[in-house]
């Protein structure tokens, strides 16, 4: 029997003048693979400083990239049930 996990991982990144101020990692996987994460890593404390609320604002729209992943994986989860079950 073939068993399949679906995993999502996503990367992104913050700029401030072409300089990356923040990296954005995250992986989403379905029910049965494991844990879902989310990492922020600044890598330029200084420009981060100077620039909080245009990288917090990059922060939520990554944020709400999982989230939009996480509904693909639990659609994606509930129509394979919903196959297998037929």
């Amino acid at each position: 029997m073939l068993e399949t996990t679906k995993s999502i991982t996503l990367t992104g990144k913050s700029t401030v003048n072409n300089q990356v101020v923040a990296n954005f990692t995250a992986n989403v996987y379905n029910d049965d693979a494991g844990s879902d994460t989310f990492n922020t890593f600044i890598a330029n404390k200084e420009l981060y400083d100077a620039n909080k609320k245009e990288v917090r604002k990059d922060t939520q729209d990554f944020q709400n990239l999982v989230y939009d992943a996480q509904d693909e994986i639990a659609s994606s989860a509930a129509k394979t049930t919903d196959k297998e079950t037929e």
